[in-house]
Order: structure tokens, then C-alpha cells, then sequence
């Protein structure tokens, strides 16, 4: 089989699996593509059952196209703006700061339960304007609505769910869920399409960049060189998280799309009425696109990723992300010499499921009690 046929993959259950770079490519940024298997009755059937569950969260951006995609997209984009982000960023610097040096303080700790869950929640919570007193308990919602385990994640995500419809109809607040419920007010949005983007705003937000702080912090506990590297010339963190997003991609599992169009791909004609799983970790390293692709390369010049996707539904947090795991990183790097994993790789437990991938738990103690 040809590498350009490998690309493009007709699996037995009739799915066309895509895994190389410019195949991705193409398939996220054609309008013959859709994120929702309900604009055809023949899609439907193809979705799992995490991807249906969405739709019955309300009306996203991630489930929509065209004009609503557009409108939805718009409206998400009044949280994500330049005062707003640097606001929630400066919080999220002195934060970070405090919570690293105190798991240095005790000795030991939980690098994403004491430090990036919060953190990066933090972060979402400001931007949507969820209260200080509510946000454990709706990181706790949050989290289980990811998890593998089909009850714990439809229990998380109806109880998130409630808590936003009852937020959303309540007393007018700052931040985006200020703008949604005014919206659905207004009759500008539906509330479905209130609930669905405030839900997906709140999920994907946290997960995808807890998944790359995490999956970077491993990465990086076991290269002292390239640590070392970074402590001394900080400026070069914002390139090296562009190849690790690349060589790390935190949406580490296939992202689904069903053709509305015969649509011609590699070497293949995929009908209308297919639904294609594009899987972003083999072509962010496909070696038809990055030479020595499973190389960690600092200084790779091809830093053209798709870490976020691509075409219409890129990420539109993509910006907001990268300040977050420059923010982070950068003050976890000098306390990073200091600490070492509390068990060995192979015990970590894994958070996965059909978005991403990461240590569920990230126990570190310091490296000078572990020599003990």
C-alpha cells in the first residue's frame, strides 16, 4: 500500500480513517464536511454515543456549520477578548506562582489536581463569570463529564448541565454567561444555543489545556537538557510549545466528520452519507509533512500544527491556550529541577477518552527526598 493510500484508510465498518497531514487538512477545511451527523439522516446512526450525547447538551459550535457556526462562534468570541483574556491571564500568573510553590513548600504533590485543574479552570470560570463559590463543584461536574466510564460521564454532564440552565435563567453576571442569557432574553439565541455554548466553552476549555500541561510537564521531566535550555533563554518557550502541541497533540483521539458530498481524498472517493474519523496525532506525524517526525525538535522551523484543527472550526480558544501553557510552563520550569515523578511512569493512572489523553493524577515529590 502507498503512503498516500495509507492516508486514507476505508475501515470494515465502512468509516474512512484520515491520518495524514495534508488529508486533514483538507477534510477540516471543506464546506462538503459536516461536524453533525443530523444534517443527514443516513449520518445519524454512524455517531457514538458521547458525540449524540452533545447534541442533547444544546446547540454548539462544535455541532454546528454555516451561518450558525458563524453566529455561535461570535458570540463566544465576547469572552475571548484581548481586555478580558489578559485580566484572567494576569490572575492565572500570580496563581500559578503561589500553587507551585507551595506543592515545592510541602515536599510534594499533585501537579494537575494541585496546580493545572485549577488553574486552567480558573481561567474558564472567569472568562464565563461563574461565581468563586461554585466553580469546585462545576470542576468536579466538568472533569467527571469527560471521563471513559459512559454513567459517570452522562451523570457529570447532566448535573453541569442543570447547574448552567438554572446560572443561565438566574441574575444577570459579568462574563460570557452574562451575554448568553441576555441572548436567549433578547430572542438573538435560542436556549439551546445559550446552554450548548456555555457547556462546550466550560468543557473543552479546561480539558484540552489540561491535557497539554500535562502531557508536557511529562515530557519534560524527562529531558533536564532541553529544561535547561529553557530556564536559561525563556524567550524560546513560546516555540517549543508550538512542537510540543505538535509532537504532544492534547486532542489525542479522532475527531469525527460526515460528508454531505461525494468528496474525492488521497486516492479515494468518499460517498456521501460516510463519516470520516480524522486522527491529528499521526498527522501532526506524518513524515510526508515533518522530516523525523517522531523527533521532539526545539528548534523545528515547521511549526504549522494541528494541534487546534483547522478551516472554520479551528479552535477558537487557540490564542488564549497558548498564553495559558506559556504562563504555566514558564513559572513550573525553574521549580521543575527540583522534582521528580513520586512513582514510576508505568504506575501513573491515564485519563482518556475520545478527545484526549493524559495522567489523571501527576505526583511529583522533591528529587532530593526521592534519592533518600
Amino acid at each position: 500500500m502507498s503512503e498516500r493510500a495509507r492516508s486514507v484508510q476505508r475501515l470494515s465498518d465502512g468509516r474512512y480513517l484520515v491520518s495524514g497531514f495534508a488529508e486533514s487538512m483538507s477534510v477540516l477545511s471543506d464546506r462538503r464536511v459536516s461536524n453533525s451527523p443530523f444534517v443527514d439522516d443516513r449520518l445519524h446512526p454512524q455517531a457514538p454515543p458521547d458525540l449524540l450525547s452533545l447534541r442533547r447538551r444544546g446547540t454548539s459550535m462544535q455541532m454546528s456549520d454555516g451561518d450558525v457556526h458563524a453566529r455561535l462562534r461570535r458570540v463566544a468570541g465576547t469572552a475571548l477578548t484581548p481586555r478580558r483574556c489578559d485580566s484572567a491571564l494576569e490572575k492565572l500568573e500570580h496563581n500559578a506562582h503561589g500553587l507551585l510553590d507551595a506543592i515545592v513548600a510541602r515536599g510534594s504533590g499533585d501537579l494537575i489536581g494541585d496546580a493545572f485543574a485549577p488553574l486552567v479552570h480558573g481561567v474558564i470560570c472567569d472568562l464565563l463569570g461563574v461565581p468563586d463559590g461554585d466553580r469546585e463543584q462545576v470542576l468536579r461536574w466538568s472533569e467527571a463529564s469527560t471521563m471513559e466510564d459512559r454513567g459517570v460521564s452522562e451523570a457529570g454532564a447532566q448535573s453541569l448541565d442543570d447547574y448552567l440552565e438554572s446560572f443561565l435563567a438566574g441574575e444577570p453576571t459579568a462574563g460570557l454567561c452574562g451575554v448568553l442569557a441576555a441572548g436567549a432574553a433578547a430572542g438573538s439565541l435560542s436556549y439551546s444555543e445559550a446552554l450548548g455554548t456555555a457547556s462546550i466553552m466550560l468543557v473543552a476549555g479546561y480539558e484540552t489545556t489540561v491535557s497539554f500541561l500535562g502531557m508536557s510537564t511529562l515530557t519534560l521531566l524527562f529531558a533536564p537538557m532541553l529544561r535547561k535550555v529553557l530556564i536559561e533563554e525563556p524567550e524560546l518557550v513560546p516555540t517549543v510549545i508550538e512542537e510540543l502541541l505538535r509532537y504532544i497533540t492534547p486532542t489525542s483521539g479522532t475527531w469525527m466528520r460526515f460528508v454531505t458530498e461525494d468528496l474525492p481524498l488521497g486516492d479515494a472517493i468518499v460517498p456521501a452519507g460516510s463519516s470520516i474519523d480524522i486522527d491529528l496525532s499521526a498527522a501532526n506525524r506524518d513524515p510526508a509533512r515533518f522530516e523525523n517526525p517522531d523527533l521532539l525538535d526545539p528548534a523545528r522551523d515547521d511549526d504549522k500544527h494541528l494541534a487546534f484543527g483547522a478551516g472554520p472550526h479551528y479552535c477558537p480558544g487557540a490564542t488564549l491556550a497558548r498564553r495559558e501553557a506559556q504562563i504555566v510552563l514558564t513559572a513550573l520550569l525553574p521549580r521543575l529541577d527540583e522534582l521528580t515523578l513520586a512513582v514510576p511512569i508505568g504506575e501513573l493512572r491515564w485519563h482518556q477518552n475520545r478527545f484526549s489523553r493524559r495522567p489523571l493524577t501527576l505526583p511529583v515529590v522533591l528529587a532530593t527526598a526521592s534519592r533518600r
